[in-house]
């Protein structure tokens, strides 16, 4: 029997920021069938697109926001396939090394699918370590009309972060960044993120200034995967990035 791990979300937050969305109300027992409709259609689509077994223990998240401004919520559904990084890594007969290496590969995914008409993208492979899930925050960046989509992910002590807009029902990447490295040894190194006016379009900008990294030891090797460390900001600017509307993509001044 498959074990799985289905969450259903509304992360509505980066940072200090804060906001909800305003839903009509409709009785609980209709607003739970639809969210479960909408649960067993995505678990369906999901499996067959990744071919995942009737055996395999997987995880999968949903989260709900308005991403193209038809009002209508959306999804960005994330899935984690740690158990089938581990019996990979049995398979290979390298675990010590996979292990070392935090079992990189292609264990997590997003998907997105639109809300008015259910069409759903093809999975998006994150490479990253599968002992740490993916984590989905919102920002208007491009427009106040809709949100985008920030994941972050990790690669063994480090943590990262991609940007995506949605363009013709599809995740659309325009910028990567990383949010720390270091963790758990004395090269430690952070970085926050501003959001201002847009220089060249209605686009923001994107201000990454350096950062101080919490200092954390960890007994356990995984540890590391699941640790939250503490990013203080400074005034201390890196870098200023600028949305290129022609290429949808982030740039920054040489």
């Amino acid at each position: 029997m498959k074990l799985r791990s289905l969450t259903f979300l509304s992360v509505l937050f980066l940072f200090s920021c804060t906001s909800s969305p305003e839903l009509d109300e409709v009785p609980d027992s209709q607003e739970d069938e639809v969210e479960m409709n909408d649960a067993d259609f995505i678990r369906r689509h999901i499996e067959g697109t990744l071919r995942i077994p009737a055996t395999e223990e997987y995880d999968l998240k949903m989260y709900q926001e308005n991403l193209n401004g038809d009002d209508i919520p959306d999804y960005i559904i994330t899935v984690n396939r740690l158990q089938l990084a581990l019996n990979e890594a049995i398979e290979s007969g390298n675990i010590a090394k996979r292990a070392e290496i935090g079992y990189m590969g292609n264990y997590n995914y997003i998907f997105y699918m639109n809300g008015a008409n259910r069409t759903m993208s093809s999975p998006i492979p994150v490479p990253s370590s599968p002992h740490a899930k993916l984590r989905v925050t919102f920002e208007k960046i491009r427009s106040e009309a809709y949100f985008d989509v920030m994941v972050d992910f990790r690669i063994r002590n480090s943590g990262w972060r991609r940007f995506f807009t949605i363009l013709r029902d599809t995740p659309r990447q325009t910028f990567e960044m990383k949010c720390f490295d270091g963790l758990g040894t004395n090269q430690r190194e952070a970085y926050s993120v501003e959001f201002n006016r847009g220089t060249y379009s209605l686009a923001k900008d994107i201000w990454v200034y350096k950062a101080d990294l919490e200092e954390m030891s960890f007994d356990d090797p995984m540890g590391i995967y699941t640790a939250d460390p503490t990013i203080t900001p400074s005034t201390q600017l890196d870098r200023k990035w600028f949305f290129n509307d022609n290429e949808l993509k982030y740039y920054t001044e040489k």
